[in-house]
């Protein structure tokens, strides 16, 4: 029996389908925060305060930076 030439390539059917999403806007900013945010993040910024006083640890120590950064970001 003779050999077929041609070797024998599976078929493969891998139909794709891309879907693209379109927002009305580019992005989202925030320009100017509001005197309520700012506040906001002052009460948390104090909250934050009490609990690092009450259960000192590296994760309370890391919150209270963390609101601060933010507070500073909202200021500038």
């Amino acid at each position: 029996m003779a050999k077929d030439p041609s070797p024998k390539v599976p078929k493969v059917n891998a139909p794709t389908s891309k879907v693209t999403i379109a927002f009305p806007f580019a992005s989202i900013r925030m320009d100017d925060p509001s005197d309520e945010l700012r506040e906001l993040a002052a009460i948390v910024a104090e909250l934050a305060e009490e609990v690092a006083k009450l259960r000192p640890s590296d994760r309370t120590d890391e919150l209270v930076s963390r609101v601060h950064g933010v507070i500073t970001k909202l200021q500038s």
